[in-house]
């Protein structure tokens, strides 16, 4: 058996992401709390975001390209579909000029509409996985904008409290915004939400 290239590697990585256990949840389980910043440590959070949006962004993409192949998919089938009702509805006329594009989507649809709805159904259904996989993996996005700025505002905490001890001066309006977010985090993991 040959060796795996490079890109079968990542496929199987990313695939085994969901396996792997983050602060006792696993990525595959797609628990609330894997978002949510105020819940289990930020060292947690910040270990695990990389691995997420891999995860997550592979699952994204994967969902992407099987509503695009179901769709190519029902327009060829279409397409040959529309050809033959077009034979059938020429076939059916005296004069080729009064046949209307209408009376082809019409034989079209009569001949067909079963599969249509058989392709319908998928189709809705994947285009379903495909905007959920979106907003998930766009949120897993913003989480890392999230982690950014917590983090930009823990150190901006420690800086001004560090600059102010030695200055003897007193905290800025800054600090005290940190101290708000600080406190709404702590509040929301006291609560448990």
């Amino acid at each position: 058996m040959a060796d795996k290239n490079v890109y079968e590697n990542i496929v199987d990585t990313c695939e085994g992401l969901g396996e792997v256990d983050l602060g006792g949840i696993k990525l595959e389980g797609a628990d609330r709390r894997l978002l949510d910043v105020s819940q289990m440590d930020l060292d947690t959070h910040i270990a695990m975001q990389p691995s997420a949006v891999a995860y997550y962004g592979t699952l994204y993409k994967d969902a992407s390209r099987r509503l695009d192949a179901m769709t190519r998919t029902y327009k060829r089938w279409e397409k040959r579909k529309l050809a033959e009702a077009r034979v059938s509805v020429e076939n059916g006329s005296k004069a080729a000029s009064s046949i209307k594009a209408a009376d082809i989507e019409a034989r079209f649809i009569v001949d067909n509409e079963a599969e249509i709805d058989k392709y319908e159904v998928q189709i809705d259904k994947l285009q379903r996985e495909y905007d959920t996989l979106s907003m998930w993996y766009e949120a897993w996005k913003q989480k890392s904008f999230s982690i950014r700025e917590f983090t930009s505002l823990t150190e901006d905490e420690r800086f001004n409290s560090n600059a102010s001890s030695r200055a003897g001066g007193n905290s800025s309006d800054r600090q005290s915004g940190v101290s708000r977010v600080r406190g709404i985090i702590k509040n929301r993991q006291s609560s448990g939400n």
